[in-house]
């Protein structure tokens, strides 16, 4: 009977093992997930804070010109300000990329649409998203993109033979 209940003993100690595995994996995979929601949640606020920026500087350049325009003056030079909202959209642009890869999404090679994850074929162009097929399209672009200033070249000394010639 000792025996019987050793045996018994051992099966539970063994599940309480798989389950406190299996309880730690959990975890894991919770606070893994936390962490990304945290850092997704930091990046919209960094954009939300950007934009906001910028709207104070749109608001600025509006006043600005429309005082002019009131006073009968020359416009301002807003050089200034266009290089911060150029730069802005750029960091804006930036914390993007960075949420889509929190996201991890997929980009299209075609059309530059951020795709979920999963997704076979971009869901606004349909061109293939990975894989073969995804690879050899890449490759005719390049070999495509690589033809065009060959050919041009090619057309302008064939146009300049030909004036010469004339």
């Amino acid at each position: 009977m000792s025996d019987v209940m050793d045996n018994v003993v051992d099966k539970i100690k063994e599940e309480a093992v798989k389950l406190k595995d299996g309880a730690i994996k959990l975890t894991h995979k919770v606070i893994g997930k936390t962490n990304n929601v945290v850092d997704r949640t930091k990046v919209k606020f960094a954009i939300s804070d950007i934009n906001g920026k910028i709207n104070d500087i749109y608001a600025k350049i509006g006043e600005e010109l429309y005082k002019s325009h009131t006073d009968g003056t020359t416009a301002p030079d807003f050089s200034e300000e266009f290089a911060s909202l150029d730069g802005m959209h750029g960091e804006i642009a930036d914390l993007n990329d960075q949420l889509n890869e929190l996201k991890e999404t997929k980009l299209c090679a075609s059309c530059g649409t951020y795709n979920d994850k999963d997704n076979e074929y971009c869901s606004k162009c349909g061109a293939p998203l990975n894989g073969e097929a995804g690879e050899e399209a890449a490759a005719e672009e390049e070999a495509a993109a690589e033809e065009e200033p060959a050919e041009a070249e090619a057309e302008t000394e064939t146009e300049t033979a030909e004036t010469e010639e004339a």
